[in-house]
């Protein structure tokens, strides 16, 4: 069934900035927990619904319309690359354009670009198999003129990587390289480059068919990411993983790509979970007859060390070809020139359009499918910057003080990793040199208590004595977090000498839901926000000097991640699944910037042990408490550096 659909397209009124004589209660403080534990209390019963209705602005429901719209389910949740983000890039243009605004870009209103995630679940198409980590565009297995079936006889995992080439093969065990009572299965000059090498899952097993090792289960010996690592150091060029005869404990049938989505690393060779009755053959195959699983796995439960390598001439043809899923989308941004000595400086005021469509990626409902609306996130900043625009293309049109050109951008990507504001930063179409003030809008539409937080009030010098004073004549409370850096796009721009400023009603448990409505928000609320945002563009735009840029990480918010010490890094959030952690910024005065790490280092081991990517670090995080000592090694350019670290408790 087709269904039609009706966009509401309203007039509005601007109302008048804040007079100076305008007596009201705003007030700045500091904010002490964080951005991510801001979430104000009010009290529903003080709530005056006829005063509420009474007093809405008509821009208060021209934004509640955009929300609306947006956040409607024909939207499809505005993942990037879909029908809904076509309709959503549509709807912003068409709203710059009756603005007045002028088309930012050289082909108009779009900026183009592509970006991969490397662990999404991506949709299935013709022969493509639905993964969690990759999208696997073949995969095939041959023994001579034998072919074996991906499904039935073998599973591709989700850390497989491309590949294509017949190897001989060889036998690991259970690739430990160090367990209980000094059992490994490796002989110390074992050298397994160039070859497919059989691996045994979990650990050894009892004549019961269970774990030496653990009373229940198995225990941490048994591990995917260490016994891929060992096969790794030893040159393996294919990894056929198989679950043991007769375990008790063990999972039966094929591994998945979705199953296996947390098995590290990521690979640059094959990696497949074969059948018991698949490693048989290859192993008859390979030995003409003379081994088999059974024995092999004896040989590994008795702990008889050394990798059995077999006949090199009876290869093993491997092939398969595995790709990130990649999204084609745009931002969107319109220009609104300024006039007189200040039209060749900038201020931009942007936010993100898409959200997670039906969970692509970063999902609080897993397993939930349905459409994940994101009204307060991001629709409501997206809300804010066209009122914004109508609001500032009208007062232009009267205004004869010299005044710095606006560009309007709504980022594309930015739930993924903020890969539409990288984009643009790489690519921009304003001289950045000459960019005087970015001001982000990211989840404006839950003001509680009318209580806002306001993220980089230490990026200028000017911002101490601007900012109490334009919050003042206000009714808000304006919690304030001093550096440039957070998990939205302002801190691309912070990370290119740009003054910045966010503002964020909070955080909820609709976030990242399928429950993020356009009926939970709050539109009163959120045009006391955007009334504050015009006097604060008011000044940034007319004021003679620009804004002078200063340093400032004080404040990052500390995550919430079950840790009783903390780093204080701020990881990358553009970068590619690679190994390690590369290091977007170091909060001041926490156990990283007094360690001596820098911006730009990659974090690749905690004592020893590699780090493949952040649940590596929460896991030694989590391990540890306060005054624990650690040594963290980073590559900082061409140079390995182990550098010691003293942990320090979360503030």
């Amino acid at each position: 069934m087709r269904h039609k659909f009706c966009l509401i397209l309203a007039l509005a009124m601007a109302p008048p900035l804040l007079a100076d004589d305008d007596i009201g209660s705003g007030i700045v403080i500091p904010n002490e927990h964080g951005i991510n534990g801001f979430a104000p209390d009010w009290d529903a019963d003080d709530f005056d619904l006829a005063a509420y209705l009474n007093g809405l602005h008509p821009d208060a429901n021209l934004w509640y319309q955009h929300v609306q719209t947006l956040s409607n389910p024909w939207m499809g949740g505005r993942q990037p690359g879909t029908p809904g983000d076509e309709l959503a890039a549509q709807y912003i243009s068409w709203y710059f354009d009756r603005a007045g605004l002028e088309p930012a870009f050289e082909d108009g209103w779009r900026q183009p670009f592509e970006f991969t995630l490397g662990r999404a679940l991506p949709d299935v198409r013709a022969a493509a198999i639905s993964i969690d980590a990759a999208n696997v565009r073949a995969a095939a297995m041959f023994i001579d003129a034998a072919k074996f079936a991906r499904g039935e006889d073998f599973g591709v995992l989700a850390n497989c990587g491309t590949a294509s080439a017949s190897l001989p093969l060889s036998f690991a065990g259970y690739g430990i390289d160090a367990g209980p009572e000094g059992y490994t299965s490796f002989a110390e000059d074992d050298d397994l480059s160039g070859r497919a090498v059989l691996l045994l899952r979990y650990e050894p097993l009892d004549e019961d068919g269970q774990s030496q090792w653990s009373e229940s289960d198995f225990s941490p010996h048994s591990g995917i990411r260490e016994k891929f690592r060992a096969l790794l150091d030893r040159g393996a060029a294919a990894i056929l993983l198989v679950n043991p005869v007769d375990a008790v404990d063990g999972r039966s049938g094929l591994e998945t790509i979705a199953s296996t989505a947390g098995f590290r690393p990521d690979l640059n060779i094959p990696a497949l979970h074969l059948s018991q009755e698949t490693a048989s053959h290859l192993l008859a195959h390979a030995s003409n007859g003379t081994a088999s699983l059974e024995d092999l796995q004896q040989d590994a439960n008795e702990g008889i060390a050394g990798v059995r390598h077999f006949d090199d001439a009876a290869a093993i043809t491997i092939e398969t070809d595995v790709a990130a899923p990649s999204f084609n989308t745009q931002n969107i941004a319109g220009l609104l020139p300024g006039t007189g000595e200040l039209a060749d400086e900038w201020v931009v005021v942007g936010g993100h359009y898409d959200h997670i469509g039906h969970g692509y990626t970063g999902s609080r409902a897993p397993g939930d499918d349905r459409v994940h609306p994101g009204a307060d996130d991001n629709a409501s900043g997206v809300g804010t910057i066209l009122i914004l625009a109508d609001r500032l293309a009208q007062s232009a049109a009267s205004d004869e003080r010299p005044r710095r050109s606006v560009m309007f951008i709504t980022f594309s990507g930015e739930e993924a990793g903020l890969h539409g504001s990288r984009h643009f930063i790489d690519n921009p179409t304003i001289d950045l040199d000459k960019t005087n003030f970015m001001l982000n809008l990211d989840m404006m539409g839950r003001l509680r208590g009318d209580t806002v937080a306001l993220t980089g009030t230490g990026t200028a010098e000017e911002f101490d004595e601007m900012l109490p004073r334009l919050v003042e004549p206000t009714d808000l409370t304006v919690s304030t977090t001093a550096s440039g850096l957070g998990p939205s796009d302002h801190s691309n721009f912070y990370r290119q000498d740009i003054p910045v400023l966010f503002f964020f009603t909070g955080i909820h448990d609709d976030y990242h839901t399928p429950e993020d409505v356009s009926w939970r928000v709050n539109p009163e609320g959120t045009l006391k926000i955007i009334d504050l945002c015009e006097v604060i563009l008011d000044e940034a735009t007319h004021k003679p000097e620009p804004f002078t840029f200063t340093s400032s990480t004080a404040g990052t918010a500390a995550r919430e991640t079950g840790s009783k010490v903390r780093l204080g890094i701020m990881p990358s959030y553009t970068t590619a699944d690679e190994p390690g952690i590369l290091i977007d910024g170091v909060t001041e005065g926490t156990s990283a910037h007094e360690a001596g790490i820098l911006e730009g280092d990659i974090i690749t081991a905690w004592n020893g042990e590699h780090i493949e990517g952040g649940s590596d670090l929460m896991k030694h995080l989590r391990a540890h408490k306060p005054g624990d000592e650690v040594t963290i090694t980073v590559t900082r350019g061409d140079e390995s550096l182990d550098l010691a670290v003293t942990l320090k408790g979360r503030k």
